[in-house]
């Protein structure tokens, strides 16, 4: 196998020598050479080929030519970026995200729409409504725009309200019963002020059937937002622009399937569990053949086991109000104060169903039972103030600025596991801190335990932060410009939680009062949250299925699909703590445009080789950890060191970008499963202690003949963990102390090694309009989604028992435009070969040893029409 440090420089060498065309924006035009890509990655408007950073850029018309929709699909084209959607929303760029989309963790790349930061992931997601250009910064951008940047940035912006009156319309239908709409209106109110109005709806069928529902809604599409625009030219050098943005998402959870990975997990046969359904100790099955009941192998690709639900939605609305006031200081100075407002809600949602079958075994929500319509909460205000300018003949230009933001979360959870049973030879053994063996045939004595079997947080969160900036670039020759920035970031994190638990003695004379149970026992095994463990007294012992009995007792009543364990709202854990973060992030980068005499001789058109180094960084934060409260969380830094060439060639018809990087990181915040003490299990976050990542990214444009043109993005990174311990939950279980796993060995999540993209299309002239053909061609390598040391386990030996295998995608695309320009129709057909591939999974070998996750959607086809007015 080629040694990635080899790959990368070989790939480095090919592209300089400008046999390899990437990624940029199509061209409509039958100009042979490239337009120019204006991009504001240092808050400054310049050429694309002239600024050392990695960035993508897409305009508005490079969206609809390709299909791409929403800030999902842009990872079918920039290089490093995946971009997740289920539950929640998750952007990954060179491997760095953030899964869970929890209010109280960060996202790792910052998402900003026309200058307004986003702060919460769940509502990075938009659809690229009246967008005029998408730009994504790859690799951290900590001084210029911040924290939670350490992955990169993405920086949307709308298209302006402008001085005549025009609009646009467009409409589509595809199959699943899809349709959609756009439209847009600019209205000029006078001489100085304009306005803008736009609004887009997606709706369709979903494409993933409930078996026992009978009903096809499963991982549908229905989103509706408005954005009003204002643009006031106050004076000659004084502007206002400003928006309103409303959005509202309405959509069914792409129910999962689920397989078992570890069979000798807690859950399973590693403390020999008997679940609703177990009758014979020695070979518990109730949880694996509840997890296999909705199994891809057994159902299909896409029909589920999960039954009725009524928190199966993702419900979320979003509100935001942005201005920016631009003052033209004189010819070479530019002030801007950005003022943003963001509300959010977000509905009771069903967050993970670890036991991945019909009954309702081990569960988590994001509700409130104090009062289950309770919605999450996310607010945000900010205030950024910008200056720009440039002296001595614009040889020294700079940019300075302050931001401060007040972000107020409140967040429900709460996790349901179903009373569970052990032999008493099993507990006998736990008890004595020995790990359990297999019961005799039979089992002895049945007992049911109260393992807390329902907790309920409410989680509360407020940041303020403040930060300081300044990066100045200095020309020093002609051909060579240096760079240098600071970020000064202050956080203050204040959390508090409030946990409420089961009335374990209530559980426990309803047992008792059943007549089939006996006063508790107490063996000291699951610490002080747990309950006792009833002996059956009934006749059979475990033929009886004493768990099943047990959990009868408690039916669901009042229809919210969990069943009615009694809360204990009187006696709360309540927590809280409050801690400020901050970080210095610096950077510096030095550029060398290719001088005149050597491009002629080369037959380039222009040329800059760049080398950056840069800081991002992650505030630290306070998780929760079942009944235990808050867990500090370290900050999360990096380090990147870059360099690049962006080349232009055969009289510009040729466009080259290539960066090479390595990143190191201290404390990255990954995602682990941890137990508390009354043994509930909980994915909580943890920081990994070292990793690094090396990588290579090449983008490239090419317009070989006046009516055609290629774009091609690769890249490879190479993820690895050089300090990962995670603690052994067994040894944890059985209560002999805390012992280390070694994780070092496993891939990064969810991002595979290589990504690769290829677009081509040809416009062809004829009487009755434009012709254009459109080829798309996507590959993705293998993606790692497990959890935990068991699940890279099951990885290793099969990738779609914890991940997904390599794949590759074709998406075609017809469009007829008139000889005028204003009526386009376009027939696509997505995902061409009907290619199966997943959106996301869980796989948590070590405690419940099940892999949850949903495929995305099969071969997709319709029609798009576009009227311009």
């Amino acid at each position: 196998m080629m040694k990635p440090k080899f790959r990368q420089m070989l790939l480095l060498a090919i592209c300089i020598h400008g046999s390899t065309p990437v990624l940029g924006n199509v061209q409509k035009s039958h100009n042979a050479a490239l337009e120019e890509v204006i991009v504001t990655a240092r808050r400054r408007a310049e050429n694309i080929q002239e600024t050392p950073i990695a960035v993508s850029a897409l305009t508005g018309d490079d969206l609809r030519e390709r299909g791409l929709g929403n800030v999902q699909d842009l990872a079918k084209v920039v290089p490093s970026l995946e971009v997740t959607k289920n539950r929640s929303s998750a952007i990954f760029i060179r491997g760095v995200g953030e899964r869970t989309g929890f209010a109280r963790v960060d996202p790792a790349v910052g998402v900003y729409l026309d200058d307004l930061f986003l702060p919460r992931a769940d509502g990075q997601l938009l659809d690229t409504v009246d967008v005029a250009s998408i730009q994504v910064l790859r690799g951290p951008q900590g001084t210029l725009f911040g924290k939670n940047t350490t992955g990169g940035a993405m920086v949307l912006s709308l298209v302006k309200p402008s001085d005549s009156v025009e609009s646009y319309i467009e409409a589509g239908i595809g199959n699943d019963g899809l349709r959609r709409a756009k439209a847009s209106f600019n209205w000029p109110v006078s001489d100085h002020v304009f306005v803008k109005l736009a609004a887009n709806t997606i709706k369709d069928d979903g494409y993933i059937e409930d078996e026992i529902i009978g009903t096809k809604r499963g991982g549908d599409n229905d989103r509706q937002s408005v954005i009003g625009q204002l643009r006031w030219d106050i004076s000659d050098t004084l502007g206002l622009d400003a928006f309103a943005y409303y959005g509202r998402v309405h959509e069914q959870i792409a129910t999962d399937h689920c397989n078992v990975i570890n069979e000798q997990s807690l859950f399973m046969k590693g403390l020999y569990v008997m679940w609703s359904g177990d009758t014979d100790p020695s070979r518990p099955s109730a949880f694996r053949d509840n997890c296999e009941s909705n199994s891809r192998e057994r159902l299909g690709d896409y029909t589920t086991r999960v039954g009725p639900n009524p928190y199966m939605t993702r419900d979320l609305e979003t509100v935001m109000l942005s201005s920016t006031l631009q003052w033209e200081v004189n010819d070479t100075h530019t002030a801007k104060l950005v003022f943003g407002v963001r509300g959010a809600e977000k509905g009771p949602q069903w967050l993970g169903d670890n036991d991945g079958g019909t009954k309702k075994l081990s569960e988590s929500y994001g509700i409130s039972f104090a009062d289950p319509e309770q919605k999450s909460r996310r607010d945000s205000i900010s205030l950024e103030l910008q200056l720009n300018g440039a002296v001595f003949d614009d040889t020294f230009s700079y940019t300075l600025g302050a931001f401060a933001m007040r972000e107020t979360n409140e967040e429900p959870f709460s996790l349901f596991t179903a009373l569970a049973g052990f032999d008493s030879q099993t507990l006998a053994q736990l008890a004595s801190s020995q790990a359990p063996t297999q019961p005799v045939v039979g089992g002895t004595v049945p007992l049911v335990g109260v393992l807390t079997p329902l907790s309920y947080s409410q989680f509360g969160l407020e940041n303020v932060t403040a930060a300081l900036f300044g990066q100045a670039s200095y020309q020093l020759t002609e051909q060579i410009e240096v760079t240098a920035g600071v970020r000064y970031t202050a956080e203050e994190r204040s959390s508090d939680l409030k946990v409420f638990t089961s009335d374990v003695e209530a559980i426990s004379a309803r047992l008792q009062g059943s007549g089939l149970f006996a006063a508790p026992q107490y063996a000291g095994v699951f610490g002080p949250g747990a309950g006792g463990f009833h002996p059956y007294l009934g006749p059979l012992r475990w033929l009886d299925d004493p768990v099943t009995l047990a959990n009868s007792l408690f039916p669901d009543t009042n229809g919210d699909s969990i069943p009615d364990f009694p809360l204990d709202m009187n006696n709360p854990l309540v927590d809280k703590k409050s801690e400020t973060f901050s970080k210095t992030t610096p950077m510096a980068s030095i550029a060398y445009q290719f001088d005149d005499a050597w491009l002629a001789a080369s037959g380039f058109d222009s040329g800059m080789l760049y080398a950056t180094w840069s800081f991002g960084f992650k505030a630290g934060f306070f998780e929760p950890r079942g009944i235990d409260g808050l867990e500090r969380i370290e900050p999360e830094e990096v380090e990147n060191r870059e360099v690049g060439i962006k080349i232009e060639a055969l009289a510009r018809s040729l466009r080259v970008n290539i960066a090479a990087y390595s990143m190191d990181f201290d404390n990255m915040q990954l995602i682990q499963v941890k137990r508390d003490s009354a043994g509930n299990n909980a994915v909580i976050f943890q920081n990994a202690g070292r990793s690094s990542i090396l990588g290579s990214e090449i983008e490239v444009q090419w317009i070989p003949v006046p009516a055609m043109s290629v774009n091609l993005a690769y890249s490879n990174n190479n993820y690895s963990y050089e300090d990962y311990k995670d603690a052994d939950l067994f040894t944890q279980a059985i209560g002999q102390g805390e012992k280390l796993n070694d994780r070092s060995d496993e891939p990064f999540q969810v991002s595979p090694q290589d990504n690769l993209s290829l677009g081509v299309q040809y416009t062809v002239q004829t009487s009755a309009g434009l012709l254009t053909p459109r080829v798309d061609f996507q590959y993705r390598s293998e993606r790692y989604f497990g959890i935990d040391d068991s699940a890279y386990d099951a990885f290793r030996e099969d990738p779609l028992a914890s991940g997904d295998e390599a794949f590759s995608l074709i998406d075609f695309r017809f469009t007829w435009e008139n000889t005028e320009g204003d009526r386009a129709l376009s027939f696509y057909v997505n995902n061409v070969f009907d290619e199966r591939y997943m959106s996301n999974s869980g796989g948590v070998g070590d405690s419940i040893g099940t892999n949850t996750g949903s495929l995305m959607p099969p071969r997709r086809y319709g029609v798009d029409a576009r009227w311009l007015f």
